[in-house]
């Protein structure tokens, strides 16, 4: 009986251990379920301390965040105070969105991804109800964090479905080579993580949707990939950081029929080439290697 006992629980352990090695360097906080329960509880019983509250569980713990999303302790009470107490209530009410759903699913996927890629994600995430400055974004070290409160965050799908391609990012961000940072490397990146969410996905959405183009933008691009390849050609070796942001900008267009964020399409296209020279699961091997080998190994400007 102990023989079958420890055997049953040996699995069991290896599996354990596992999760707690990716939970070291991962982390998920999944502060909007904390925020909606703060908040009913300041509006239902008004505490004279309502500062000190907000600023003991909300703040504090989670100083990283707000110092680098809306500022300084007098900036989140003025924003608390002023804006988010009066939606607490129609964010508690939209059951399209859960963050608890979300931190879990999130979890999830990152094991999902680690297990798919041979590598672990790192960093932090936080979920909340804030500015809606962003719906989805990074700050300094390598905290993501997914702003529920954001008009383009309309349901829970919505969100998970954009998990493959940011884990992707935190797992090659410490993976790939130091490299100068020129245009090269925010368009590979972008590419990279937009070909391995497509494949994860197993390819059951559009090459444009994971690229979040329309169809017609997709189809545009490809028919003028000979014009694309000569504006790589152009920058690709640019040290500028405002045209590595252009190129990444969903808002910026080097032309009225083009899509914005033209260097997600330039990167997607360099990864699946260099798949097509180097074999199926080739895309393994672009982790530990310089977005400039990338380039020339796929052939792509040839």
């Amino acid at each position: 009986m102990k023989k079958k006992l420890l055997l049953f629980l040996l699995p069991v352990l290896m599996l354990s251990c596992k999760t707690q090695n990716l939970n070291n360097e991962f982390s998920v906080i999944d502060l909007g379920t904390t925020q909606i329960s703060t908040f009913a509880d300041i509006k239902k019983s008004k505490p004279q301390n309502q500062n000190e509250i907000l600023v003991e569980k909300i703040y504090v713990p989670n100083k990283e965040l707000w110092e680098g999303y809306i500022g300084d302790e007098h900036a989140f009470l003025k924003w608390t105070n002023e804006k988010a107490l009066v939606k607490e209530d129609s964010w508690k009410e939209n059951k399209k969105v859960n963050s608890r759903v979300l931190s879990d699913g999130l979890k999830k996927y990152a094991r999902e991804m680690s297990a798919f890629t041979g590598y672990k994600p790192k960093g932090k995430w936080y979920l909340l109800y804030g500015p809606a400055f962003t719906d989805l974004g990074g700050l300094s070290g390598g905290i993501m964090l997914i702003d529920l409160a954001n008009k383009v965050n309309i349901n829970n799908d919505v969100i998970i479905n954009l998990y493959p391609h940011e884990l992707n990012h935190q797992i090659y961000s410490a993976t790939k080579p130091p490299t100068e940072k020129i245009v090269l490397d925010r368009i590979i990146d972008e590419g990279f993580a937009t070909y391995v969410s497509y494949i994860f996905h197993e390819k059951k959405y559009t090459k444009a949707s994971e690229l979040k183009y329309s169809e017609e933008e997709f189809q545009y691009c490809i028919s003028n990939e000979d014009k694309l390849k000569g504006l790589l050609k152009k920058y690709y070796l640019s040290g500028d950081e405002k045209q590595s942001r252009d190129f990444a900008n969903r808002n910026f267009k080097i032309g009225e029929k083009y899509p914005g964020a033209i260097g997600y399409y330039l990167g997607f296209r360099i990864v699946e080439e260099f798949v097509k020279r180097n074999g199926e699961d080739s895309w393994k091997k672009i982790y530990t290697m310089k977005p400039i080998e990338v380039l020339e190994q796929s052939f792509w400007l040839q």
